[in-house]
């Protein structure tokens, strides 16, 4: 007797499709054809300090009392974000997050479907391993139901992790930082053929596109500085 062919769910294969379009999406939005280093002089608005609100529930590296403050908006899907990963932030780990002068709030912007992942990594005190996972290997991400795949990988109790997940219990912060990222990028008079990731404020101070270590330093000292 031939093995009876298994059936499809169609209801698999929509979230899927709805999850890989999200994922196109999300890319052509805010990953490699963004611009680095966008400011006045390249003809935009000249950009507003804003007063950046941070919650208990933001993704924090560093001392909490430290003097400055860098949010960072990001995507996984983003070129230019992870260059800032590779080449930028371990230097601004080494010189600055570890002496305490300074701490990251860390915002991702959609799919949300990896902002939520990334939280309940941070559930198993497991963040960074993910964010580093997920940034090495999304190319490797097919669909929804590889994230708890990529989580076991990372060395998270992949059980705990699909529990979290499959519950939705992050998806409005998810919502919640995007809208936010939104609405930072308008008080700080960005443009918004040029609002994208990464985007990050400075004890408010708005720095759009990817950035060297020497002027984010620069901006650093100029609020170690005050």
């Amino acid at each position: 007797m031939e093995e009876q062919k298994k059936k499809i769910n169609p209801q698999s294969v929509v979230i899927i499709i709805l999850f890989l379009i999200v994922l196109v999406f999300a890319y052509n939005q805010w990953g490699k054809g963004f611009l680095p280093g966008l400011n006045s002089k390249s003809g935009t608005p000249k950009l507003a300090n804003i007063k950046t609100q941070v919650s208990e529930e933001d993704i924090k590296i560093g001392n909490a009392n430290a003097p400055v403050t860098i949010v960072e908006y990001y995507s996984y899907v983003c070129d230019f974000c992870k260059q800032f990963e590779d080449e930028v932030k371990p230097l601004i780990v080494e010189n600055y997050i570890s002496s305490g002068k300074v701490k990251l709030i860390l915002r991702p912007f959609p799919p949300y479907e990896l902002s939520q992942a990334v939280l309940c990594a941070n559930e198993q005190g497991k963040f960074l391993e993910y964010h580093n996972y997920l940034f090495n290997n999304i190319a490797n991400l097919q669909k929804a139901e590889d994230l708890k795949t990529f989580a076991q990988n990372a060395g998270l109790n992949e059980s705990e992790f699909s529990q979290c997940y499959d519950s939705d219990k992050y998806k409005a912060k998810a919502e919640e930082w995007y809208k936010q990222g939104m609405e930072d990028f308008k008080k700080a008079n960005i443009p918004s053929a040029q609002q994208g990731t990464p985007t990050f404020f400075i004890n408010g101070e708005p720095l759009v596109g990817v950035q060297s270590y020497d002027k984010l330093a620069e901006v650093i000292e100029s609020k170690l500085a005050k």
